[in-house]
């Protein structure tokens, strides 16, 4: 099979795509590698008390990715569900094998050798997140076998599937300032790839600050406004490795520590 080293990242919702992969995207864009970014929500809720104007956050999104350097993107036909997980029309009430579908065609057209999400955490328990990584998973090998939706084009293997999260160390840092931290968090032996996106970071913060409504409601991202702790949480990106159908050693866990491309393959 051609591979390409792309990296696509699925999202729930917009602005996750530049808080937790938005410097792996700024610097595989950087390096001439292909990008996507799958959002399975345009951030309105489905019981219609959105924040926004209709279609506001889903412009903000293009606006993010333009600063990212994504080339490719797209918003599946799902509403935000909610902190508590539901509404008609929400992606934790859409049968979960649509979700799935939708997520094969997408991994089948780009043909992205890494897929990044979330952990099983969901980063912060988010119900759409916690729903995105479990579909993740299931289509990233679903996609590779051509029995399972072959209506959605030839069958794919992914290399390295990588779960964004939170590590226990920051937690503990953040703690020490005396900053409420009440973030779920994986044991720093576990970190497969610390990703330093330093370099990429005044365009990642140009990203987040392109989600303006979040801002305007009094999100919590407007703590990153201090510089300080923009650098200290925004500054690395932490993931788990899984190995993906197409791995070349399937059983391996994949190197830790510090990594230059998630898009590289695992040796």
């Amino acid at each position: 099979m051609d591979r390409p080293h792309g990296l696509m990242a699925v999202h729930a919702h917009p602005d996750d795509e530049s808080l937790w992969t938005g410097g792996v995207l700024a610097q595989h864009a950087a390096e001439g590698r292909r990008t996507a970014v799958v959002t399975c929500t345009d951030g309105e809720f489905a019981d219609g008390t959105s924040f926004a104007g209709p279609g506001t956050r889903a412009k903000e999104l293009a606006q993010a990715l333009a600063a990212l350097g994504v080339g490719e993107s797209g918003i599946l036909p799902y509403g935000d569900s909610g902190h508590l997980g539901r509404g008609r029309g929400s992606l934790c009430e859409a049968p979960f094998d649509d979700l799935v579908a939708d997520l094969v065609a997408r991994i089948r057209s780009f043909r992205p050798s890494a897929v990044a999400t979330y952990d099983a955490n969901g980063m912060y328990g988010h119900p759409d997140h916690v729903r995105v990584h479990r579909a993740v998973l299931v289509a990233v090998e679903a996609a590779a076998c051509p029995y399972q939706w072959p209506e959605a084009g030839a069958a794919w293997e992914v290399e390295s599937l990588w779960l964004a999260t939170v590590p226990e160390s920051l937690v503990r840092t953040l703690t020490e300032l005396g900053l409420e931290t009440p973030l779920p968090s994986t044991p720093d032996s576990r970190i497969a790839a610390a990703v330093d996106v330093r370099p990429w970071l005044d365009v990642k913060w140009e990203a987040v600050r392109a989600h303006v409504s979040e801002f305007a409601r009094g999100a919590r991202i407007a703590a990153f406004e201090e510089p300080q702790l923009r650098e200290l949480c925004l500054g690395t990106e932490w993931f788990l490795h899984r190995p993906g159908p197409g791995a070349a050693h399937p059983g391996a866990g994949g190197a830790r520590g510090s990594r230059r491309l998630l898009a590289d393959p695992v040796r």
